[in-house]
């Protein structure tokens, strides 16, 4: 490399800073999830044009999804299974403060991307195999310890409704992540409830994807 800093991760893997700024926590927000289909908003601003990745975890089953818009995050929380809080976990890239003692680096534009107190994204995991039948909302996983997941769709459901009329009916598969004090089960939620007996055709519709999970004993 030209000029910079060659750290290596606790795993090995080796960590380059040079003309490149790293993914880092920049905040962990909490709010309360209400039961009875109530929906609930987590948000953060950023600098704009810089990429904004959030990892959530609950204490009760319920869909996630996020959005970007200009400098702001929204990650939505809907149909919680009961009572209970969610957390968002915000990595993004900004200019680091310094810290009152210890390690800093700088680019060559003089930001400093890098201290001893950065809480850099690393070690992500991606769980199930994307294309394969085992991926997308058949995911049902237990992780020891706390883990957050980026909010993505997994799959859909899709039928006709017969009673008072024929009418469609539809509902989508959110990748959940339910801590319950000891481990984290990352498994499914649907948007609109499931089917039931008034649903005829039903038809499910698997995306087949990767959920991607990180541990977060490290970013307390």
């Amino acid at each position: 490399m030209d000029w910079g800093a060659l750290l290596v991760t606790e795993n090995g893997a080796p960590f380059i800073t040079p003309q490149s700024i790293p993914l880092a926590m920049y905040s962990r927000k909490q709010a309360a999830i209400f039961s009875g289909g109530a929906s609930t908003v987590i948000s953060e601003t950023f600098t704009a044009g810089r990429p904004v990745i959030p990892f959530v975890y609950t204490t009760v089953s319920c869909t996630t999804s996020y959005t970007v818009s200009g400098n702001t995050c929204t990650v939505t929380f809907k149909n919680a299974a009961g009572n209970g809080t969610a957390y968002v976990y915000f990595f993004t890239i900004f200019a680091q403060t310094l810290p009152s003692w210890g390690i800093a680096i700088w680019d060559e534009q003089g930001t400093c991307i890098l201290t001893n107190e950065t809480r850099v994204l690393t070690d992500v995991q991606a769980i199930g195999t994307n294309g394969s039948d085992s991926a997308g909302f058949s995911i049902n996983t237990t992780l020891a310890g706390k883990y957050g997941i980026v909010p993505a769709m997994s799959g859909l459901a899709t039928g006709v409704i017969m009673d008072g009329g024929t009418r469609p009916w539809s509902s989508q598969y959110f990748f959940s992540a339910v801590f319950n004090g000891s481990t984290t089960q990352i498994a499914q939620a649907l948007t609109g409830g499931s089917a039931g007996s008034g649903v005829s055709n039903l038809v499910y519709h698997n995306m087949k994807n990767s959920v991607y999970a990180l541990n977060l004993a490290n970013y307390y």
